[in-house]
């Protein structure tokens, strides 16, 4: 099965016609690359258990970080009969990097902003979440900050402390990624 793909550029000139349908987990949703306005989080792990809720709606845009997963999620959609399924290549990274209107759940608190630094930093790296994890709670400990009640110093700290043991895995998201966090650090 074979399904059809769209750019960036081209899904928003036709957005007002999808029923965007975005596949990664919460934390992605919610993390540094934001997600498309009317966008619905539907994880990849949970859409067949909710395919007769996405018939015979308008043609489906799918959505995920960087297209590989939207593009599982129309190959599933597909063979339960789902065919109006169309791939965002790129994804969230391709649409972030085209410049088009991203909409972000701000954190809220430091606190808040250093679990969206681990769960991104697990996501995209080497570290499994428990090490990502470790990694934080040890800076915060040797900056004697405590890690529930982080300063702006020590986020900022941990931003580039994290962005530096990505950089050999380079993915493709760091920087757009970095600045996000950067962005949030500063309005908090």
């Amino acid at each position: 099965m074979s399904y059809a793909e769209t750019s960036p550029l081209e899904a928003n000139n036709e957005l007002a016609g999808y029923r965007v349908i975005d596949v990664r987990e919460e934390h992605e949703f919610h993390g540094p690359l934001g997600f498309i306005e009317r966008a619905e989080l539907i994880p990849l792990s949970t859409l067949e258990a909710q395919v007769e809720e996405l018939t015979g709606s308008r043609p489906l845009l799918l959505v995920c970080r960087s297209g590989k997963r939207s593009g599982m999620a129309c190959e599933k959609l597909q063979k339960q009969g789902v065919d109006a399924v169309t791939n965002l290549s790129g994804g969230m990274i391709g649409w972030n990097r085209a410049g088009l209107p991203v909409l972000h759940t701000e954190p809220k608190t430091l606190a808040a902003l250093v679990h969206q630094i681990v769960a991104w930093t697990a996501q995209v790296g080497p570290l499994s979440p428990e090490a990502a994890l470790e990694t934080a709670q040890r800076h915060f400990k040797q900056s004697d900050v405590p890690y529930d009640s982080p300063t702006n110093a020590a986020v900022d700290q941990l931003i580039n402390i994290m962005g530096e043991s990505l950089e050999a895995d380079s993915p493709t998201d760091l920087d757009l990624s970095l600045a996000s966090f950067r962005r949030f650090l500063a309005v908090l």
